[in-house]
């Protein structure tokens, strides 16, 4: 018996040219899509800025004195930085928010109203003040009593006080209704004779031009009196050294503003001055700014300096205690225990900070007392 099998056969359709074209079309269409959306993500600009670690770089080299016998030290005081990216891009703001080291803050808490470009030449105005005053704070402990001061320089303005929003950070006051005013505690005075209300006229020299100006501010009420007037900032005598005294002492920080490495260059410029090693010979980071009665300020972005100062490998980092215990703690968990975190309010309380980890900070009594003899 012969048994036939049939085979069938299926042939698979050949796709069209046509639809080739137009899944080829489809797929081009959707990666452009896709291309688009993350162009723009970066074109697109946000309202957001961030602070990142920046670096720490040694003081030492930076400070030049003529008149006066320098000691190299082989402990080093390292200032520290912050690099800031304001107006971030879409995809920016996702990325750099996904860093827990990374801060995000609005750019106006940066800018202000400021340009960039502005932004920039008032921090360098806030370096260059700051310089002036560590040099003379420096040269007062040691013993050195030709100080002056030339004007009164805003550093801190009080949110919706008389002069907020009329006064910027860095501006120094140099009178007060045509009469010259070169010292904060003329001005705290001064300022006693006037009740809340009272317009009052300060000639300034601005920050960010260094013109000098005539500004009227209507004054506040004082916190603890009502019947005082009140102008709300924090103010910092501009100090100048005597060039008759025969030492001059200079700071290069190049193109690095603002005021944060005031009590760095004040500590530095103490251990150039004196034989001894201030450090102990270790080497150390320091933030903070400096006021002419040795006070220790407030700066920003501390967490990510201390990022960086942990990076570098540095083991101590002495910062304001006037940052809070919240900030305090948050610069402590950041560099979870391989930096030491020293507070401090003054110079004083820096220097004591020293001698605990072995620095010499007799010399500087030494060079001191010789100085006032």
């Amino acid at each position: 018996m012969t048994t036939e099998i049939q085979h069938s056969v299926v042939q698979t359709p050949v796709p069209d040219a046509g639809v080739k074209r137009a899944k080829a079309f489809l797929l081009g269409a959707f990666l452009l899509s896709i291309s688009f959306v993350i162009a723009v993500g970066f074109i697109v600009k946000t309202d957001k800025a961030a602070l990142m670690p920046g670096s720490a770089r040694d003081t030492e080299a930076l400070v030049s004195v003529s008149g006066l016998e320098t000691f190299p030290s082989d402990g080093e005081i390292f200032y520290t930085t912050v690099r800031v990216r304001v107006n971030l891009s879409f995809w920016e703001d996702i990325w750099y928010s996904r860093n827990d080291e990374i801060q995000i803050i609005e750019s106006q808490a940066v800018l202000g109203d400021r340009t960039q470009d502005e932004n920039r030449e008032r921090n360098l105005v806030l370096m260059a003040d700051s310089k002036s005053i560590a040099v003379a704070v420096a040269l007062e402990e040691l013993g050195y009593d030709a100080l002056g001061s030339s004007g009164i320089w805003i550093g801190g303005i009080s949110e919706g006080e008389a002069a907020d929003g009329v006064f910027e950070i860095g501006d120094v006051i140099v009178a007060l209704n045509g009469e010259s005013l070169v010292t904060s505690t003329g001005l705290i005075e001064s300022l006693r004779g006037f009740s809340p209300g009272d317009e009052v006229t300060f000639t300034v020299q601005q920050a960010e031009s260094g013109d000098p100006e005539d500004i009227t501010v209507v004054l506040g009420s004082h916190p603890d009196d009502s019947n005082r007037g009140f102008l709300g900032v924090s103010p910092q005598d501009v100090l100048f050294v005597d060039p008759d005294i025969g030492v001059d002492v200079m700071i290069d920080s190049g193109e690095v503003g603002g005021p944060s490495a005031g009590l760095a260059f004040t500590l530095a410029v103490l251990d150039n001055l004196t034989e001894g090693e201030l450090t102990g010979g270790l080497d150390l980071a320091v933030t903070g700014t400096i006021a002419a009665d040795g006070s220790v300020g407030p700066v920003g972005g501390v967490a990510q300096k201390a990022a960086a100062v942990r990076d570098l490998g540095l083991k101590t980092f002495i910062v304001p205690a006037s940052l809070g215990e919240d900030v305090i703690k948050e610069v402590r968990d950041v560099v979870d225990g391989e930096v030491e975190i020293i507070p401090v309010s003054t110079l004083e309380e820096a220097l004591t900070a020293l001698a605990g980890l072995g620095g010499d900070t007799e010399a500087v009594e030494k060079f001191a007392a010789a100085n006032t003899n």
